[in-house]
């Protein structure tokens, strides 16, 4: 997704397709929203977005560690698994 189309997304502001998160630690909270979006029509999760639409982004060691939970939730704590 380009910046512009990415910033547009973002506007929007939250709702039943889009959500925010400034950072991800909880894996059973991740996967429930996995679950969630997997249940319904799909949606969007931004990471490294605040709840107001602010974008303080994510360090590159977050980045790393919530790829891996990521994968953990999506593998491990949906069922059936998500790929």
């Amino acid at each position: 997704m380009k910046a512009q189309a990415l910033q547009s997304q973002i506007a929007l502001g939250e709702d039943s397709k889009r959500q925010f998160k400034v950072d991800v630690r909880n894996a059973e909270s991740l996967a429930a929203e996995m679950a969630a979006f997997a249940n319904t029509e799909g949606g969007q999760m931004f990471l490294g977005v605040a709840d107001d639409g602010s974008t303080p982004g994510l360090a590159s060691a977050d980045v790393s560690r919530i790829n891996q939970l990521i994968s953990n939730a999506a593998s491990q704590l949906v069922r059936s698994p998500i790929a």
